[in-house]
């Protein structure tokens, strides 16, 4: 056992001596790490990185993810269906300047657009009337962009690998939104198709953080 240990000391030591930051040319990938949450592992978005030179990074994060829960209900012997269902879309292309630090540390500033969009779905059957199925869909739309300067660093703990924190200061803007309720089947005529936009916009802006650290590795 103890020569398990020194020899993955002796690995991880060489790994630090060794450890080289980033290239001209080179591709990064990353995922985010919470060693003391729920969930030590997780993916909020994927970030991927382009260095144009040896200090000069293209950055782009981006998410597409959402949830479907259909579920059944019985009334009166009727089998009654409904669905729920959203899709979460961001993508946030930057740039980022790094400076020369240390052998293993890369400080950076920069700089990133967010856009944001946003959908649920909301599908129920109902009885209405003399037995009649009613179905009663409602969507709501929504929408987000901001503009955030960020500052960070990167910590090659081994050769092309690294661990890094970052943080900033922006602004982000909700839109109105829209939503829209449909029905199909009904009885009363005064239930009509409804359409309508939201009547007001958010803007925060602020001081923010990362909470997790990045874990990332050079793929090129």
């Amino acid at each position: 056992m103890k020569h398990y240990l020194i020899t993955i000391l002796t690995i991880f030591t060489c790994n630090l001596v060794s450890a080289q930051k980033q290239d001209n040319g080179n591709y990064t990938i990353e995922m985010e790490l919470a060693p003391l949450g729920s969930e030590p592992l997780k993916i909020n978005s994927i970030r991927l990185r382009k260095f144009t030179s040896d200090n000069t990074a293209l950055r782009l994060s981006t998410f597409i993810g959402g949830k479907r829960t259909p579920s059944i209900n019985s009334a009166g012997g009727v089998d009654l269906k409904s669905v729920s269902s959203n899709v979460d879309f961001s993508i946030r292309p930057g740039i980022e300047k790094h400076f020369d630090g240390t052998s293993k540390l890369s400080p950076y500033i920069g700089t990133e657009l967010f856009l944001g969009l946003g959908s649920t779905n909301q599908s129920s059957e109902s009885v209405w009337g003399s037995n009649q199925i009613m179905t009663t869909k409602t969507k709501s739309r929504t929408s987000s962009a901001g503009l955030n300067v960020v500052c960070g660093a990167d910590y090659y703990f081994s050769d092309k690998i690294y661990l890094g924190i970052e943080m900033g200061y922006g602004f982000l803007r909700d839109g109105k939104g829209s939503n829209s309720t449909k029905y199909t089947n009904p009885s009363d005529p005064s239930m009509t198709d409804l359409k309508t936009k939201g009547n007001s916009t958010n803007l925060n802006w602020g001081p923010n953080y990362q909470g997790t650290i990045r874990l990332g590795f050079c793929i090129k």
